[in-house]
């Protein structure tokens, strides 16, 4: 049996997060000595572990400790990624912020993280991107549906800061780039595979990005770009870009569709799976240099 403060030793948890979830949520459920002091089981210790996990991918806390009691495993009765988009883009469509975080909530609860970011955010957010673009939606709904996603995607990088150890890289949007979701899920998917990604957001200077990323001894520096514009702003900076001590990654729309843009700027362009990109980028460094010990 194990005190509380061991507890908070072999698991991560504040003690006073298990205070509040037992108290909240009926869970964990220690046992209690005579004189009222808890004791937790080896058993309690692993379902702690899994509540605090899955709080960390963004399950909210009272459908964590509903799913910790009922031993219920990620993805079970978990409709189709598919029916989720759809489900997301029609509430986003509809200034629905409550369904919203809703349908974003039951998809983080019910599908590994990647598939929420990847095939449920990611084709409402298209979805809603060409409705825009052919006048069927407004630029107030657009904003409404990109303000309302960044903020969750926000709330998922910070509750992974601080917990990776491997290469230091820096995912920043060009300058002039103010569309932010593909960077901020490409940071979330970093730090899930083990590197210590710095988030600069959107619209980032050039030269100021070069100096941070000397200052922080960066490994990678990821650019995106979605607009022609904001692609022909990076051209313009070329030579700042090409003296990088770090690998340049570039991505978004604009590369997409002008890969040939990448080697011009000074850059390598991985593709549009970011699932791939994040794994090809790990190969490229592994070349460039060795990672350091415990990395």
């Amino acid at each position: 049996m194990y005190t509380v403060g061991e507890v908070e030793e072999r698991t991560g948890v504040p003690a006073a997060s298990l205070r509040q979830w037992e108290r909240r949520y009926g869970f964990p459920d220690p046992e209690r000595s005579e004189s009222g002091y808890r004791y937790y089981s080896e058993a309690d210790l692993e379902l702690i572990r899994r509540m605090r996990d899955l709080v960390a991918d963004g399950v909210p806390p009272s459908r964590a400790a509903v799913m910790v009691r009922e031993g219920a495993p990620v993805g079970s009765t978990a409709r189709p990624a598919d029916d989720r988009a759809r489900e997301l883009g029609d509430a986003l469509i509809a200034l629905d912020a409550e369904r919203s975080e809703r349908v974003l909530g039951e998809a983080v609860a019910l599908h590994p993280l990647e598939t929420v970011l990847l095939d449920v955010i990611g084709p409402a957010m298209v979805r809603i991107g060409d409705l825009w673009h052919a006048g069927e939606v407004s630029v107030a709904t657009e904003h409404f549906a990109s303000n309302l996603v960044q903020g969750r995607l926000r709330g998922l990088l910070r509750l992974q800061q601080g917990q990776a150890r491997g290469r230091r890289v820096v995912v920043a949007c060009a300058p002039g780039e103010r569309h932010e979701i593909g960077a901020l899920v490409l940071a979330i998917l970093l730090g899930r595979a083990g590197f210590d990604p710095v988030y600069l957001g959107s619209d980032t200077p050039v030269p100021d990005l070069a100096a941070l990323v000397r200052e922080e001894e960066a490994e990678a520096v990821l650019l995106s770009a979605t607009s022609r514009e904001a692609a022909a702003g990076l051209r313009a900076e070329r030579a700042t870009l090409r003296e990088l001590p770090a690998l340049l990654v570039l991505g978004g729309a604009a590369f997409a569709r002008e890969p040939e843009l990448a080697a011009e700027v000074g850059g390598v362009f991985l593709g549009n799976d970011a699932r791939k990109a994040v794994r090809e980028l790990g190969a490229l460094l592994a070349k460039r240099r060795p990672a350091a010990d415990g990395a």
